[in-house]
């Protein structure tokens, strides 16, 4: 993002900040420092280096920096802050940019991220699908077990925005935060009626499928072969837009750092991975 782009975002984001820092306990100047964090990802910047951008530039002073902040600065942010700062201010800009828009299709899945060190004790070891290069390199064996957390989202495909998410550890099945998921964008956004969910095999489910059914929806769910055959993919045209989630993934861990993950513990990977989320409805969104 140009940094005439963001300056002319910043005070929307700071301004919608400043409210739920208040409501969290901190006081509105704290704001600053959240969304400082975000320009770091945006701008793709070390904790060294976001002290310098903020103390040197005039974005500075648009997020109400006086004096440059020094290095500890951020850590303590991160020790200080609640997660859910960063998460309710994700679901503000949501409210505020995509609410009106009927939502057609929906879809779900996951993507890992790895622990920064293995003394992690939050971080737990799951499955993930190895890319289609990494299983050319390795003749089909690619290890499929990494160590760390997983991002679970759920997407407009029509328009690559992520509606709802959830991280957890990375040994927690896709298909367990299915629920929250749906029931969170049906709370907040208008999914329209015969609505398509597009789902890879590890939502082919017996209580998915109803949960879809109950909301007068249509289920366009990959079958799973179950180890015994390979997982069936749907004739229904719309299916190949499912990858609209993967796009947001691979933008968020190219594009806005997702997968440089330097932080030990759930909160604070789970700071670091809102900032990204953040930045990335900074940069399709607003």
């Amino acid at each position: 993002m140009k940094i005439e782009e963001l300056k002319n975002k910043i005070p929307e984001v700071c301004a919608a900040a400043r409210i739920i820092v208040q409501e969290h306990g901190h006081t509105k100047k704290f704001a600053k420092h959240i969304v400082a964090l975000v320009v770091k990802q945006i701008k793709h910047l070390t904790d060294i280096e976001l002290v310098e951008f903020v103390g040197t530039d005039k974005i500075g002073k648009m997020l109400g920096y006086k004096i440059m902040p020094t290095f500890s600065t951020f850590s303590k942010v991160r020790e200080r802050s609640d997660p859910n700062i960063l998460r309710d201010l994700n679901n503000w800009i949501l409210q505020d940019r995509f609410k009106g828009r009927r939502v057609r299709l929906l879809a779900p899945d996951s993507t890992d991220i790895d622990a920064s060190s293995h003394d992690d004790k939050d971080a737990r070891w799951g499955h993930r699908t190895p890319s289609k290069r990494e299983q050319e390199d390795a003749n089909g064996k690619a290890n499929e077990m990494f160590f760390g957390y997983k991002l679970h989202a759920i997407a407009d495909a029509e328009s690559d925005i992520p509606l709802g998410f959830f991280i957890a550890p990375g040994n927690r099945h896709d298909s367990v935060f299915f629920h929250n998921l749906f029931e969170d964008v049906k709370k907040r956004f208008c999914v329209m009626f015969g609505a398509k969910l597009l789902a890879d095999s590890g939502y082919d489910a017996t209580r998915i499928y109803k949960e879809i059914h109950d909301n007068n929806m249509e289920a366009v769910i990959s079958r799973n072969g179950r180890g015994h055959r390979k997982s069936e993919v749907p004739k229904d045209p719309e299916y190949g837009k499912r990858w609209s989630i993967e796009r947001i993934f691979s933008r968020l861990k190219e594009v806005f750092g997702l997968s440089k993950n330097r932080f030990i513990g759930i909160k604070k990977v789970s700071i670091h991975i809102y900032s990204c989320l953040i930045a990335y409805l900074m940069e399709y969104l607003i």
